[in-house]
């Protein structure tokens, strides 16, 4: 009894800390002891049974295999406007091209045939050869990120990379030297383990430079690592003189040493044609068509799954919920009439996804904890802004006056005059300032002449006006010139401008 009541608990709950949930160590050896020593003074009560008494501050109090009986201690509290900004951060990763989408929309054959050829490569050390031709916007540049992205999943699981991706495009390697330089420069940056002479090494010319790479390509056999070459603008590389750069890699890959795969991406149907014939000769002619959707059905498709959210494992039962109702939002979105038509118009326009991207652009950023869904109010809004005037957006700040002198000259076209001056002009507006006082008017001013004329020589500053012919001798007031607008730009912009007079707006639309 006398070791039992000086035995020291500190020294226990060292190693056995305690849990309020369930029984540690420290209560099961209290709990073997008899009842005099467990109803005893507070000499013997333990540092457990007063820490029982206390509140949990923190999660690492606790034992880490205990089972939680209050759910919302253990989940922290998340709110929707978290939902929201997760949300919205996927939306614009998928919109700016960041992160790939999870499905490639009519692109399945495409995307089958390509990672089946840069598998053989990485695969079983085959060195292939591969053009992609299609228009622009139609998902080359994502084929190609989404079959890499799937062989790093595949082949680099050590940490280690089992192949190597070299990255050229025509706008910007121009020559044969600077692209000589990009591919030794990322072959340097990802060969970590390359001796440090062979880095440092000069050259005293370019071909002897050219050389000591060709050889480094050359050199090697199936087992050693295989390069992925992408040559983005795959046409302006066939545009240079003597296509060295193409000759030499189609060479490499065909004497089938060292594994390579030299995919080409271009939106020229006739790139092949660009090609010479000894180039031509070490091609293996495999071409991978991709193209626009076919239908508007397919394009509201394409379209609905760029905004559709994904639930992933470890998702909390409130953000799955939040995306659930989401998609189904999402749904009726694509239901409605507005955004069909708004999607007609870019698909008869160009078909490009891209452009869709860049009309979701402000409704993605508008979602808020307010406003957790998208709005057909605003793609109606960033669409009107889009594809809005830039001579119109120009006439709203415009004085009230040199909006008459405007309309004045949409007069004068109405009446076949295609080519005008300022005193014209004038008369014109003068006419419709009588009328109008006649009518009862009497709000309006009617301008003096030399006030009208500097307003007329601001629209020219604006180019708004142009002269159609410069005569020094010939006085300003009687210089002929022509108007860079089109009558319904005009009609349009006295409509949305600010404050406008009735009898104006009455002129300009009759």
């Amino acid at each position: 009894m006398e070791d039992t009541e000086h035995f020291n608990w500190g020294n226990l709950s060292k190693f056995y800390p305690s849990s309020p949930h369930r029984q540690s160590p420290h209560r099961m050896i209290g709990s073997a002891l008899p009842n005099s020593l467990k109803r005893g003074g507070s000499e013997l009560r333990s540092p457990v049974s007063k820490r029982l008494h206390r509140p949990v501050i923190s999660v690492l109090d606790d034992d880490p295999f205990a089972d939680s009986t209050d759910p919302q201690e253990a989940t922290p509290n998340i709110s929707m406007a978290d939902h929201v900004t997760r949300a919205k951060s996927h939306l614009l990763n998928r919109l700016t091209e960041k992160s790939t989408p999870t499905r490639l929309y009519g692109l399945e054959d495409q995307y089958a045939k390509l990672y089946e050829l840069l598998d053989q490569t990485v695969d079983k050390g085959e060195s292939n050869s591969c053009l992609i031709i299609g228009n622009r916007g139609t998902g080359k540049t994502m084929l190609v990120r989404r079959a890499l992205e799937d062989l790093e999943k595949a082949y680099n699981r050590s940490g280690e990379p089992n192949f190597m991706v070299i990255r050229l495009n025509g706008q910007t390697e121009s020559t044969d030297r600077i692209a000589l330089n990009e591919i030794a420069r990322q072959l340097f940056a990802k060969q970590k383990q390359q001796d440090l002479q062979q880095q440092g090494r000069q050259f005293a010319s370019f071909a002897e430079s050219f050389e000591y790479l060709l050889s480094l390509l050359k050199a090697g056999d199936k087992s050693t690592l295989p390069i992925v070459f992408i040559l983005d603008e795959f046409d302006l590389f066939a545009q240079q003189s003597k296509q060295a750069l193409l000759y030499n890699l189609f060479d490499a890959a065909q004497s089938a040493q060292n594994p390579m795969a030299v995919i080409g991406l271009t939106c020229r149907l006739d790139a092949l044609s660009l090609l010479e014939k000894r180039v031509k000769s070490r091609f293996s002619h495999r071409q991978i068509y991709v193209f626009p959707p076919a239908t508007f059905g397919d394009f509201i498709e394409l379209a609905r799954n760029q905004l559709r959210l994904q639930i992933s494992l470890g998702d909390s039962s409130a953000y799955n919920a939040y995306v659930d109702k989401f998609n189904t939002e999402l749904e009726d979105l694509f239901q409605d009439s507005t955004m069909n038509s708004i999607l007609r118009r870019i698909f008869d326009l160009t078909k490009d996804i891209r452009g869709f991207y860049k009309l979701c652009f402000e409704p993605v950023s508008q979602l808020s904890e307010q406003e957790p869904f998208l709005r057909v109010d605003h793609f109606q809004e960033a669409s009107i802004a889009q594809r809005c005037d830039a001579k119109t957006e120009i006439l709203k700040g415009v004085s009230l006056l040199e909006l008459i002198l405007i309309v004045s000259i949409k007069k004068l076209l109405e009446k076949d005059i295609s080519t005008f001056n300022f005193a014209m002009v004038y008369d014109e507006y003068k006419e419709f300032m009588n009328q109008t006082q006649i009518r009862g008017g009497f709000g309006m001013k009617l301008y003096k002449r030399p006030v009208a004329l500097k307003a007329f020589e601001n629209l020219q500053g604006f180019e708004l006006v142009c002269p159609v012919e410069d005569i020094a001798k010939c006085p300003k007031e009687y210089r002929m010139a022509r108007l860079m607008l089109e009558q319904t730009q005009v009609t349009e912009a006295v409509l949305k401008y600010k404050d406008c007079p009735a009898p104006i707006k009455r002129w300009a639309t009759t």
